[in-house]
């Protein structure tokens, strides 16, 4: 049995772990004229109604543009065709907009594998546990039943957050050059490695 493969369901990210919307987040942050190096969202929340409404269609163009170019990041779909056959629920936690995130999954065709999509609209975002727990009592499992992949900091602190194993995917990066490389209790650079964590025999995608 494999490091990973007691655990009866799993949670990805999306933008990032499973896709590439190819985001320009410091663009954006420049045409919001929002600062630097400060997630986006964090920082639209502390605005006035009428000037966040305004960055928020901003914030929109972007996302659906990303989702109307996003493609699958390279054995992304193997991993989760292995996965399913493996018949544990999946699920996907984004700070992604509803839209954009249905747009996604509809255009890649990989909606299907995810029980439960859970989007920025839907309550507190990652850092925040909720959607984790959240995910937990609608699949009625304990928290450390479940885990949480993911590919930046975010991921990490909502896995630690709520108390959950998580995985760092780098997408072939060095783990060190990834924030929160530090915080995560499993790490992956290819899906071939997440796969033999996940998975309950070892066996190849």
């Amino acid at each position: 049995m494999t490091a990973l493969a007691h655990l009866k369901g799993i949670i990805f990210d999306m933008d990032g772990t499973l896709v590439d919307s190819g985001l320009d987040f410091a663009a954006m942050r420049s045409e919001m004229g929002l600062k630097a190096g400060i997630p986006i969202l964090e920082q639209l929340v502390e605005l006035p109604q009428d000037e966040r409404r305004r960055k928020e269609e901003i914030l929109h163009r972007h996302e659906m543009a990303g989702a109307d170019r996003a493609s699958l990041i390279d054995g992304a779909d193997r991993l989760l065709e292995a996965l399913a056959r493996e018949g544990r629920p999946m699920a996907i936690v984004t700070r992604n907009s509803t839209p954009t995130t249905e747009h996604t999954l509809k255009r890649l065709e990989i909606g299907h594998y995810f029980d439960i999509v859970i989007c920025r609209e839907d309550g507190p975002h990652k850092p925040d546990p909720w959607a984790i727990k959240e995910i937990c009592r609608r699949w009625q499992m304990e928290v450390d039943e479940v885990v949480m992949v993911g590919d930046y900091l975010l991921d990490l602190l909502s896995a630690q957050n709520a108390g959950c194993p998580s995985v760092l995917f780098t997408e072939g990066k060095p783990p060190e050059d990834v924030e929160g490389a530090d915080i995560a209790t499993h790490i992956a650079t290819h899906f071939d490695q997440l796969y033999h964590l996940l998975a309950p025999v070892e066996d190849s995608i």
